[in-house]
């Protein structure tokens, strides 16, 4: 029988899933990547004797062996699992308050009891909030089980927690059940992960997403997340796939309404009957496609999201362990106040963060880095119009202005850490524009308010017939493990067409 042919357009975690899932069902696939290297965001880099993780903190739903996530269960699906080591990071995060300090393990009644040690007056809601996120995240791993179309109709019975959860924001809840605005900050502390504060954010993407902290553990790869995307690549050309560096998509081609293949960079023409775009949906409608053949229908549903935040990083590699300047563990939120909607706004301009994270690469692999140093990153949440409006002749002195104040701001919690900085890089969202492509540098796609939620993102089943989505951008959403899950979640529309399914069931989200 004749192969089957399907085209992925770039090699970020959605698309390498995507093309991994394909390749191992017998598609003949071909992955077109613009940059010399795959992963889009899941990639490192090197200056002097060191190598910087680009984005990745704490990799979600891996877990024990006895206690294997979602994430871990989806690499292991195409054959990624057993090609990479993942490495358990102690705690979840630890909070900087200006009158506390207090660090939140992962496991549920562990998290219960640190929370309650600081403010031991609000224990009852405390383990009110964790126990209804802990039904909510079991009601989704049922949902993950879904074998068809029954299934799915049925969930609303038997998913309450999680359709009751539908419109409310965190902070909906959170006010709810909490009284000291001190515990509601600390119990949000990682709303930076989600791009928007809990006044904002939805209740489910931030209930789910610490729930898989909580549940499984956070972890790291070894190797970073570089070595991810090359397993990725690995399996994809065992299973006879090709993947394209240096070379991405120029246009899809379309006839009648369906795609027919793309041209790439490099001139030549691919023809596809499947089409899985990595490249984010704004882009791949108005500059690959043309807005003239996307339905106005779907351009409105692109205006109407929101682009979500990017970051500010200040990578930095020391010419000493990162213990000796007081960076014990790995994922730190600093925090100058209690305000976390003052923080978010501070985000719009170039002005010194009140808000950021401090990370120690070395705390979950000692290797990280050489003998006698580590491997410090300092990440704020960052606004692009702010960077986009500084002028040219400016931008290497107002990044490097920033990354200074960062650096000071820093080092007044870990004394010591910048008189032993031995590399410096530093990233603005301008960088994440220019090398990922995505509008506003996004890490997030579109953000995660009440119409971006899981459940109300753009489906993966793209405008045109026999085009998929994968990525940050539509379901399920930003991040690693769920960008993983959106490529699943595409490979499972492609499987419907593949097999005739037609009405209800073709309608609704495939789970793969």
């Amino acid at each position: 029988m004749k192969a089957r042919r399907a085209i992925v357009i770039g090699a970020g975690l959605g698309g390498m899933t995507a093309a991994a899932y394909l390749s191992r069902n017998g598609f003949r696939v071909d992955m077109f990547e613009r940059n010399p290297h795959p992963g889009g965001y899941a990639c490192s880099f090197v200056r002097g004797q060191f190598e910087f993780e680009a984005s990745l903190h704490e990799l979600s739903g891996v877990g024990p062996e006895d206690n294997r996530g979602g994430c871990y269960k989806m690499l292991a699906g195409c054959g990624v699992a057993d090609k990479v080591e993942f490495l358990p990071i102690d705690q979840f995060y630890t909070s900087i308050y200006p009158d506390f300090t207090v660090t939140i393990p992962h496991g549920w009644e562990a998290a219960e009891e640190a929370y309650a040690s600081v403010f031991p007056e609000e224990r009852a809601g405390i383990h009110r909030v964790l126990t209804l996120m802990r039904k909510m995240y079991e009601e989704v791993s049922l949902l993950s089980k879904a074998k068809g179309p029954l299934d799915l109709v049925s969930f609303p019975v038997k998913g309450t927690h999680i359709m009751r959860s539908v419109g409310l924001t965190a902070a909906q809840v959170i006010d709810r059940e909490f009284k000291d605005p001190k515990l509601k900050a600390l119990f949000c502390d990682v709303w930076g992960y989600y791009g928007l504060p809990p006044s904002r954010v939805a209740w489910q993407i931030l209930a789910l997403g610490n729930s898989s902290y909580l549940e499984h553990g956070p972890y790291h790869v070894k190797g970073t997340s570089q070595a991810l995307s090359n397993a990725f690549v690995e399996v994809i050309e065992e299973n006879g796939g090709r993947v394209h560096l240096r070379n991405g998509a120029r246009r899809i081609l379309t006839d009648g309404g369906k795609v027919t293949g793309i041209v790439a960079d490099d001139g030549g023409t691919y023809p596809a009957d499947y089409i899985v775009s990595n490249a984010n949906p704004i882009t791949a409608c108005y500059q690959l496609i043309g807005r003239d053949n996307v339905p106005a229908s779907y351009l409105k549903a692109l205006a109407e999201g929101h682009i979500a935040i990017s970051t500010f990083n200040v990578y930095m590699g020391l010419d000493c362990p990162a213990e000796e300047v007081g960076i014990l563990n790995h994922e730190y939120f600093i925090n100058e106040s209690y305000d976390m909607d003052e923080h978010y706004q501070a985000m719009f301009s170039t002005h010194r963060q009140p808000y950021w994270v401090v990370t120690n690469y070395n705390s979950s692999d000692p290797e990280f880095s050489p003998p006698g140093t580590s491997v410090v990153v300092i990440t704020c949440i960052a606004d692009h119009g702010a960077w986009t409006r500084v002028p040219p002749d400016r931008y290497v002195d107002e990044k490097t202005r920033l990354a200074h104040e960062m650096i000071e701001a820093s080092d007044v919690h870990f004394p010591g850490l910048a008189d032993h900085i031995a590399v410096l890089e530093v990233s603005t969202p301008v960088t994440n524009m220019r090398y990922s492509g995505n509008p506003g540098g996004s890490i997030l796609g579109f953000d995660f308010d009440l119409l971006g939620s899981p459940l109300m993102r753009l489906p993966n089943r793209g405008p045109l017939e026999g085009l998929y989505f994968a990525g940050a951008w539509v379901r399920p959403g930003g991040g690693f493990e769920t960008s993983i899950q959106s490529g699943v979640f595409a490979f499972g529309e492609v499987m419907k067409d593949v097999k005739g399914i037609k009405g209800i069931a073709r309608a609704m989200p495939a789970l793969g």
